[in-house]
């Protein structure tokens, strides 16, 4: 693989020439694109954190704020609690968002759309929707919309829902690749399996977690973790999964124990 990239910033374009096979290229590939075709493709990127931190930063973010009923000089000092600043995190979602109900208006072009809320838009983003919200995409414009401030899974399941609505992929991947994206990658894999076995507006939440939970003690993702930091457990101690969201809290049994730079993982290769 050969990548030639070109341009700066947003217009920036990176050139990717793959070698395959020579058998495999006249058995496999379609006739459309042999011979050094192009292929477009269209990243997105959606974020969200979903251990301790991000919870402590949202707490800390909401912490001092005015209740029901209080007034703000009865709340704490917003200088004394050092809210954190997560704008950015936000305008990512928003920018990946705009990207994709563009891509559907254009392959799927529709004569309704759901209008953006201009003053949300404009609140948490330095550019406004051009285009209205497409309709495929209503429930993670809602989801993402509703998000500021909490720990929402679900913005990252609306968003391979959406990608896969739109014929396109989806990948799953935290810093270190394998602890938290084992528990996301499990748990798609076992919704996949329940909407395949059942039907999709049948899936058992229950189910669900109980196969993603087999995955993640006899699957693949600990010899995985066993390759990174040389024991077959995930990098995550009670207190850290008490606080991730349900669909991804990991089983008991194959819980480190210990935070960065513990005794077992005297190398420090674990991440706290």
């Amino acid at each position: 693989m050969r990548i030639h990239p070109s341009g700066h910033g947003s217009s920036a374009k990176f050139l990717v020439e793959l070698c395959v096979d020579k058998n495999y290229y006249l058995q496999r590939i379609p006739d459309p694109l042999r011979n050094r075709s192009h292929i477009e493709f269209f990243p997105v990127l959606y974020q969200m954190g979903v251990d301790i931190r991000q919870w402590g930063a949202n707490a800390g973010a909401n912490f001092g704020k005015p209740r029901s009923g209080e007034s703000q000089e009865d709340a704490l000092d917003e200088d004394e609690i050092g809210i954190p600043d997560s704008d950015f995190l936000i305008q990512l979602n928003h920018e990946a968002i705009r990207k994709m109900s563009a891509y559907a208006h254009l392959v799927h072009p529709v004569e309704q759309a759901i209008r953006g809320d201009v003053s949300w838009e404009s609140a948490h983003s330095d550019q406004q929707l051009v285009q209205s919200i497409h309709p495929m995409l209503t429930s993670l414009y809602n989801i993402i919309r509703s998000s500021a401030g909490k720990m929402e899974h679900g913005v990252l399941d609306e968003a391979g829902l959406a990608a896969s609505k739109l014929r396109g992929g989806s990948v799953i991947f935290c810093k270190s690749g394998k602890d938290r994206t084992a528990m996301q990658v499990t748990y798609k894999q076992s919704h996949f399996l329940s909407s395949v076995l059942t039907s999709i507006s049948l899936v058992d939440a229950q189910s669900v977690f109980d196969n993603a939970t087999l995955m993640r003690v006899y699957g693949t993702r600990l010899p995985i973790c066993e390759k990174n930091v040389g024991q077959s457990l995930y990098a995550f101690n009670s207190l850290q999964a008490r606080f991730m969201p349900d669909p991804l809290k990991p089983p008991p049994r194959a819980l480190a124990g210990f935070l960065k730079g513990g005794r077992v993982f005297s190398g420090g290769g674990i991440e706290s």
